[in-house]
């Protein structure tokens, strides 16, 4: 049973077996180009319990800022 989100897969081996938390100390955050933000969006991690791989990702809520970002962005 996956740690977090129960639908993930590991993107490596397809696995559900994954632990979710966040690399890094600081700044672990996705800066857009061409997108004004302070931060930048923090990203997401997990590593599979299967094959060890590690990844990162944009949580839904994060695509969906960047997503209304972009589109505003078009329009001026």
């Amino acid at each position: 049973m996956a740690i977090g989100l129960l639908e993930s897969r590991c993107v490596a081996c397809g696995s559900t077996h994954l632990c979710f938390g966040y690399i890094g100390t600081s700044s672990n955050a996705f800066v857009p180009s061409g997108v004004f933000t302070l931060h930048g969006y923090r990203t997401r991690s997990y590593v599979c319990l299967d094959c060890g791989h590690v990844s990162q990702y944009l949580p839904k809520d994060k695509i969906d800022k960047l997503k209304e970002k972009l589109s505003n962005r078009q329009e001026e």
